[in-house]
């Protein structure tokens, strides 16, 4: 019954994908602190730097990687994972999100992945990516953050309380997920972790899931319920979190279903918080 739930929560967003600025598709140089300390040898991690394309998981998950243009390969970074939209390969989602220069020169490595017809056996499928990024490029495993919207929202959220998936993010930030809070309520809270949650006022397709999916999770997060007032960037907190590691956060700004929040640097911010 809690999969079947899952499953029909989880519908098809055909986004399409507007022009943007293409320098926010570059990778970009990190400003490395002057000590710093070897997680991984030299020779150990054979990814490059910059860009890599079409990778795929033993499983068939399909990805794209982008990491700063001067990525060094003995440092641990942190990872971000970026959950497609229904319908978009690895390229379009980029292009959708536009995160990647961002989160390359704040010191990230950023994965774009590609859509698959959503099921439980796809997203066991997608699980696999943080895994696979592991074995090929130095990455912070207590630093590994999910972000997608719509289909990519839903997965962001299912991978940190279903069994199947065995790397569970230290922080989330979904955006148009599908999984409304009766559904949640299905599942087992998962252990506390910061979440940040993304819904526009005009979302047609999934209205009025936002509020309720953040609810559920201030309630894991043994947060009080109430919101505080919004910040410039139209983000809530939760009041009353017992720590920074379970700080909740409901974000809605203007736009339909088919729009991505544009708050790139506020998620980058988010995730750059050490928990």
């Amino acid at each position: 019954m809690r999969l079947s739930l899952l499953i029909v929560c989880l519908l098809l967003l055909n986004a399409c994908v507007e022009p943007i600025d293409p320098e926010l598709l570059k990778t970009a140089d990190f400003n490395y602190p002057a000590i710093t300390k070897a997680s991984c040898n030299i020779n150990e991690k054979p990814g490059k730097a910059g860009s890599t394309d079409d990778l795929e998981t033993s499983s068939g998950a399909s990805y794209n990687l982008r990491t700063p243009n001067n990525y060094n390969k003995t440092v641990a970074h942190p990872l971000i994972v970026v959950y497609a939209p229904a319908a978009l390969n690895s390229r379009r989602s980029e292009r959708f999100t536009h995160l990647t220069k961002e989160a390359t020169s704040a010191g990230f490595i950023i994965a774009h992945t590609k859509n698959m017809r959503l099921s439980l056996k796809s997203i066991k499928k997608l699980s696999t990516v943080p895994d696979d990024i592991q074995k090929k490029w130095c990455i912070d495993s207590t630093r590994i953050y999910y972000t997608g919207h719509s289909d990519g929202g839903s997965i962001s959220n299912a991978l940190t309380f279903l069994p199947s998936a065995t790397t569970k993010p230290a922080a989330i930030a979904p955006s148009a997920s599908g999984i409304d809070g009766e559904s949640l309520k299905a599942y087992d809270c998962p252990p506390p972790l910061p979440v940040m949650i993304f819904h526009n006022t005009n979302d047609t397709h999934f209205e009025g899931f936002g509020k309720p999916s953040a609810d559920w999770w201030a309630n894991c997060n043994q947060c009080s319920g109430e919101l505080a007032e919004a910040d410039k960037n139209g983000c809530r907190a939760y009041i009353d979190c017992p720590s920074k590691a379970s700080q909740t956060y409901y974000c809605e700004g203007p736009g339909t279903h088919d729009d991505w929040p544009n708050k790139n640097q506020v998620i980058i911010d988010f995730f750059n918080q050490r928990y």
